[in-house]
């Protein structure tokens, strides 16, 4: 009998040693949970979160609102348009780096034209988006603001 209290005692004791609080956190494996485990991700390098939009590979629509008016750009081009000018037209431009952001500029219709895209956030006015990057747009002088995207 005082083997079989012993042998109980021990047994209860080696539980409690294992018992778990209700409010501890234990960690536990994927392999253990018996879910697929995941493929490592690959090391990514961490890019600051306002970076200068890229002049050569990004696809973006600058635009602004009261006046309207929207410049696609791509490489080496940018095409224009607004309520007058529904089919856009498109010219040349060249870019370049302009403190965090970049320059675009060209001539259209025989006036300078020139868009500085920068990061930051942008709400359009319109709607509940918010754009990462800010637009301003001037054309013979006279500069609107905006916001870009990316299309």
């Amino acid at each position: 009998m005082r083997k079989a209290l012993i042998l109980g005692l021990a047994v209860l004791l080696a539980g409690c040693e294992k018992a778990t609080p209700p409010d501890a956190v234990v960690a536990v494996s994927p392999s253990e949970t018996g879910l697929p485990v995941p493929p490592p991700k690959p090391a990514v390098t961490a890019k600051p979160e306002n970076t200068r939009p890229a002049t050569t590979t990004l696809h973006l629509r600058a635009f602004g609102t009261e006046p309207f008016w929207a410049i696609d750009i791509a490489p080496g081009q940018l095409r224009y348009s607004s309520p007058e000018l529904q089919d856009g037209k498109a010219f040349a431009a060249s870019s370049s780096p302009e403190g965090k952001g970049v320059r675009y500029s060209g001539t259209l219709d025989g006036k300078a034209i020139s868009l500085l895209i920068e990061p930051g956030t942008c709400s359009d006015g319109m709607s509940d988006t918010v754009h990462k990057w800010t637009a301003a747009l001037t054309i013979d002088g006279k500069t609107e603001q905006g916001c870009a995207r990316q299309l």
